[in-house]
């Protein structure tokens, strides 16, 4: 089960996302802003994943079929094609939060470490 903190981790990583690309353009497709954020999520996480964009589109393809949405398979990989560039920070910041996850640091420092990846991007 996800906990408060978790759950605040993957909407700040979803919330970067959607201002990274017109947002409501797709919004009016879907009955429920819900599904379209745990879409928005499943890209990010399976590039983080390691995921090839073939298999992203044949899943993401079968998830909107199984929600009664009619998209043929080559129009999600065109919709996906560029996400692992628009999205790096975000994939990035999912990466780092199943690594930080699987070596059982705290979510509240998770959250900070995400929070200042997206908010605060440096270079060094």
């Amino acid at each position: 089960m996800q906990t408060k903190t978790e759950f605040l981790i993957w909407d700040k990583i979803v919330n970067s996302a959607k201002q990274k690309f017109d947002y409501n353009q797709y919004l009016s497709f879907f009955e429920d802003p819900k599904i379209y954020d745990q879409l928005l999520l499943h890209i990010i996480i399976a590039f983080a994943s390691g995921e090839s964009h073939e298999a992203i589109a044949t899943n993401l393809h079968n998830e909107l079929h199984h929600i009664g949405f009619t998209m043929r398979e080559d129009e999600v990989a065109e919709l996906i094609e560029d996400k692992h560039i628009v999205f790096s920070s975000e994939i990035y910041a999912a990466y780092l939060t199943f690594s930080m996850m699987e070596h059982e640091h705290s979510e509240f420092e998770i959250l900070g470490y995400v929070t200042d990846l997206l908010e605060s991007p440096k270079v060094y």
